[in-house]
């Protein structure tokens, strides 16, 4: 067990894409502990690919694995760039084609080039005062909760294993939001038409290979909807009526006066 330090790039595991009940689980793990250490030594000594520290690939089958790309879209001449996402699994099963993907610019986690060491959350001890260990994004599971200290890296989880966002998204992403008419927190991506935004979930619900085939927030709930400041009433004080008025003896002459003129 090592413990996590600031200097430490912490990934996600190798089954981050793997449910804990998939039938597919057991395959996956013979095929880590017989396959995957000569994989790996192949990629080392015969194609002079040597992958950092701590790298896998995230399996989902035998073989089988999801790798990251980048993705952009272009519209209309417009080139959007939508950072690194997951890619539908794709065959593993030796070293050639893990190097043909990894050449070719695919990563094996988002935030990291495959090349340089990493800890998984699963090994990583954490210490009180680690950033883990008071994460603020928590994701409930069945063996041990997902924990996240950035929103980009919660909203990615959510975004990859179809979770609903559970917290609201921190400031700075609030104030950009106000930017745009629409705005895709899981993709962290705003649009200022009604157009770009049903294109961008077209996407991502339309099934695969023309786009990604997942779950996504309908146009109206991508809607920025701005609060109106609330307008604070300033309360006016109320004259409590007076019970009985003070004769000043002005009126009361008025009074002598006209009960005069009326008995004349």
């Amino acid at each position: 067990m090592t413990t996590a330090t600031e200097e430490q790039i912490i990934v996600d595991s190798w089954d981050y894409f793997l449910d804990d009940d998939s039938p597919a689980r057991e395959h996956v793990e013979m095929f880590r502990e017989m396959e995957w250490t000569f994989i790996q030594r192949e990629l080392r000594n015969e194609l002079g690919y040597k992958l950092g520290v701590g790298q896998e690939p995230h399996w989902v089958e035998r073989g089988r694995a999801v790798l990251y790309h980048r993705v952009t879209v272009t519209n209309y001449g417009r080139e959007d760039d939508y950072g690194w996402q997951a890619t539908n699994p794709l065959p593993c099963a030796n070293a050639v084609q893990l190097r043909n993907y990894l050449q070719k610019g695919f990563r094996l986690r988002s935030s990291v080039d495959p090349l340089v060491d990493v800890e998984t959350s699963e090994t990583a001890e954490f210490t009180e005062g680690d950033p883990y260990a008071d994460a603020p994004y928590v994701v409930p599971g069945r063996k041990a909760p997902r924990k996240f200290i950035t929103w980009d890296a919660y909203r990615m989880y959510c975004q990859n294993r179809g979770v609903q966002l559970k917290y609201d998204p921190p400031s700075e992403v609030t104030e950009r939001m106000k930017k745009y008419e629409y705005y895709c927190l899981v993709h962290d991506h705003g649009f200022k038409s009604l157009r770009a935004t049903q294109n961008h979930r077209a996407y991502y619900v339309a099934p695969p290979p023309k786009g990604r085939g997942q779950n996504h927030a309908t146009v109206e709930q991508m809607k920025v909807v701005i609060p109106e400041p609330e307008v604070v009433e300033e309360e006016v004080p109320v004259e409590e009526p007076e019970t009985a008025k003070k004769d000043d003896g002005l009126t009361g002459a008025i009074k002598r006066v006209a009960r005069g003129r009326k008995n004349k």
